[in-house]
Parts: structure tokens; C-alpha cells; sequence
């Protein structure tokens, strides 16, 4: 065997000179194998064995740079190992592994600047730009079948990229600084850019029919065109549905448990008992009060006539008993007339009991959804507790509302409540009806 010939590298040899024995061995390969798919299944083979580690893979991006720059057709082994690697990684887990490994490399190598940029037509590209888009190209080359396999190892590229930015997004986020240097050029696109530049072709004016010969790579420049809008409108809807989920996750832990409805349910019963009679309050105080207003100002008055009497002399009343009544009087109606006296008579304030039930149902209310709010003031409204009050339910509602602090965290808007307070009427009516 070719492969068996060619060896693997031993662990004690020197990672520089790892990329040349893979360079040297894969060349081998393809050189003794008569049969090219063989020689592809086996250099394939052969790379995952000796370059298939994130230590290692390293290597096999130096080897293809080594091809590409070789003189004479040394550089068809860099599209041949790629493409043959591309071929079967449906196939063989492992070498899909190893592919994304040689893009993670790529793009680690291109984001730190390990190796000096180059020049072409006036232009400084990224080395690791040159690798990938002379491979590419060598690739269609060899067949024009293989810008397939091109536009995969392309997807690949764009997708890991992607990743990496918002990884590094979310790093600057969280530390306030990012491995990822936001200022370089993307190297998707510089692919694009160099595949381009590659593809231009200036006709001699005497020549002015002559067609282009790079036409190949403008077919894989559109190509890989295509492939960068698919894969990145595919990430975003990937990323808007993993967006959607977790916020209905969010929404769904913080909406109001069953049981926590359920325990909710007396205070809201209790509290808008409380409500009623709240309302009620002012109307009997004021009445008590009008009360004990007027008997002040009736002793007071019998007080005030007395001394006048007693004063002109009237009835044998003399002006010394007319005063003595008129203080007996006004000190009798100031302490017999007095909040503390009429205490008995005054409605009783059960404003605090009211808080207290409000803010009991109104943090279980907070979380509640439309749907849910809708169908616990149903219940309510068919409670038995609540017949005496029914009138009441939706007012007790625009309460709890009024009264609720920080409305903005409230799970449902305001025009969803004023929805649910005007259902909450109609089935208020309809079991006026009914009774």
C-alpha cells in the first residue's frame, strides 16, 4: 500500500517538519495510486491519521500553502486532498471533523496574524485568504463538478465566522473587551473580494474579442456569493427562533402558576368584600359626622341664646346665669359632640385590611396572562361569595390596577385589561340576568 510506503509520523519527530512529511506523503500517494478515488480515500485517511488533532491540524494548513506555492503542478495535491476530504465527509464523520478543524485553524491563524499578508494587483490580502481561494480555484481546475465541494467548505467558513463574532460579542458584553478584533475585515468577505480581484481580465485592444479566461472564477465567486446569503440568512433565522423560544420560556416561567391562582383566589374575594365596603366608608362617616356637627351647633347656639337673654334681661334670666350656661353649653357639645364620644357610630376604616389583600393578589396579578385573568374572573364571578358583589368585580379590578406599583412589568398591556374589565361586564350582566 501507497499509504503503508508513505508511514505516519512518529510522535518524538518535530512539529516543523510535520507539514513537509504531510506535503511529501499525500504527494506520494496520489503519485503511486493508479486508481484516483483509492488515492483520494487513502490521503484522506492518511491526513485525518496524522493531522486529524487540534495540534496537528495546523500542519496540514501549512502543507497546502507549501503545494500552492510550489513550482510545476505540485499545487493540484492541495485541491485533490481538500476535494477529497469535501467528497466524503457525508460519509465518514472524521473528515468533516477534520474539515472544520482546518477552517477553526484558518481562521484563528487569520484573526491573530500568524503568517505576513501578501500583495496582488495592489491589494494586501491575508495569507490564509490566498490558501483558501487558490485552492479553490485549483479545485474547479481539475473539474468543474467540484465547486460543490468548494461552496461546502465556503458554508462552513461563514457559519464558523458567524459564530465567532457573536461569541465575541457576547465576551465584550459580559467582560467589556473581546478576544475578536471588531476592526478586520471579515474573511468571508476578503475571499470574495481576492476571488474577484482574481477573476478580472483586461482584453488587449488588439484582442478586443478575446474571451475571458477566468470565467470559472467568477462562476465560483457568484457561487460562493450564493452561499454566503443562504448560510447567514439561515444563522439569523436559526438565531430569531432560539431568540423566540427563550422568550417564550422567559414568558412562560414568569406567568402565574395554577397554584399560585388558586392561592391567590381568597384575597381577591376577601379584598374586594373590603373594596365594597371601602366605598361605602365615606358615605357613613360623612353622614355620623354631619350628625355631630349639628349637635355642636345646636348647644352652642342654646348656649349663645341664653347669654343674649341674660344679657337684655328677658324672662328673669340675669346676665351672669346667661353666661354660665352659654360656657356650661359650649363646653358640654365640645366634649359630649366629640369624634371620641360618637366612636361607636363611626363606620369602621378597613383600608389597611384592603391594601393587604390587593398587594396579596396583585403580585400573583402582575404574572398573569390575558387568557388567565380572563377565566379567574369568571370564576369569581360565578363564586357565591362574590353574588352580593358582582356589580363590584370590575371596578375592583381598575382598582388593583390603579393601586399597582411598577404597571410596566404587568405581563398583559393596558388595552388587553381594558379588554378583560369589559368581558369581565359582560358576564357581570349576564349573571344579573340569570339571578
Amino acid at each position: 500500500m501507497a499509504q503503508a510506503e508513505a508511514g505516519t509520523v512518529s510522535e518524538d519527530q518535530a512539529p516543523v517538519d510535520l507539514e513537509e512529511k504531510i506535503a511529501r506523503d499525500v504527494m506520494v500517494i496520489f503519485q503511486k495510486q493508479m486508481d484516483s478515488e483509492a488515492a483520494a480515500e487513502e490521503s484522506s485517511a492518511y491526513i485525518w491519521q496524522n493531522a486529524g488533532t487540534p495540534d496537528n491540524i495546523d500542519a496540514f494548513v501549512d502543507a497546502t500553502e507549501l503545494w500552492l506555492e510550489s513550482h510545476g503542478a505540485a499545487d493540484k495535491f492541495a485541491a485533490l486532498s481538500w476535494n477529497g476530504l469535501a467528497n466524503r465527509r457525508d460519509s465518514n464523520e472524521n473528515y468533516d471533523t477534520l474539515l472544520r478543524m482546518m477552517v477553526d485553524s484558518i481562521l484563528n491563524g487569520y484573526y491573530t496574524l500568524q503568517k505576513p499578508d501578501i500583495e496582488y494587483k495592489g491589494r494586501k490580502y491575508s495569507t490564509f485568504t490566498s490558501i483558501l481561494g487558490n485552492t479553490f480555484i485549483r479545485m474547479l481546475e481539475l473539474s468543474s463538478s467540484n465547486i460543490e465541494n468548494a461552496s461546502d467548505i465556503y458554508s462552513i467558513l461563514v457559519r464558523h465566522e458567524m459564530e465567532l463574532e457573536a461569541k465575541s460579542k457576547a465576551e465584550e458584553e459580559e467582560t467589556g473587551h473581546s478576544s475578536f478584533p471588531a476592526e478586520m475585515h471579515k474573511l468571508y468577505d476578503e475571499l470574495i473580494e481576492y476571488l474577484t480581484n482574481r477573476a478580472e481580465f483586461k482584453a488587449t485592444p488588439l484582442s478586443d474579442d478575446e474571451d475571458n479566461p477566468n470565467v470559472y472564477i467568477e462562476e465560483l465567486t457568484e457561487r460562493l456569493r450564493a452561499s454566503r446569503r443562504y448560510v447567514m440568512q439561515e444563522i439569523i433565522n436559526e438565531r430569531a427562533l432560539e431568540k423566540k423560544k427563550q422568550l417564550e420560556m422567559e414568558l412562560e416561567n414568569q406567568l402565574a402558576s395554577a397554584e399560585e391562582i388558586v392561592m391567590a383566589a381568597p384575597h381577591f374575594t376577601e379584598g374586594m368584600s373590603f373594596f365594597v365596603k371601602e366605598k361605602r366608608y365615606n358615605i357613613k362617616y360623612l353622614a355620623v359626622e354631619k350628625i355631630r356637627v349639628t349637635l355642636q351647633l345646636l348647644g352652642s347656639i342654646t348656649g349663645a341664646v341664653y347669654f343674649m337673654l341674660g344679657f337684655m334681661g328677658v324672662w328673669g334670666i340675669s346676665w351672669i346665669d346667661g353666661m354660665v350656661v352659654c360656657a356650661v353649653m359650649l363646653i358640654f357639645v365640645r366634649i359630649a359632640g366629640s369624634r371620641k364620644q360618637l366612636k361607636f357610630f363611626y363606620p369602621t376604616d378597613i383600608s389597611k385590611e384592603l391594601e393587604e389583600c390587593s398587594t396579596a393578589f396583585i403580585s400573583v396579578m402582575r404574572n398573569m396572562s390575558q387568557e388567565q385573568l380572563e377565566n379567574f374572573l369568571v370564576r369569581q364571578i360565578k363564586l357565591e361569595e362574590n353574588q352580593n358583589y358582582l356589580s363590584m368585580i370590575p371596578e375592583f379590578v381598575k382598582y388593583l390596577y390603579a393601586v399597582m406599583p411598577d404597571r410596566k412589568s404587568m405581563m398583559i398591556s393596558v388595552d388587553e385589561l381594558s379588554e378583560v374589565v369589559e368581558n369581565s361586564e359582560i358576564e357581570v350582566a349576564k349573571q344579573l340576568r340569570g339571578q
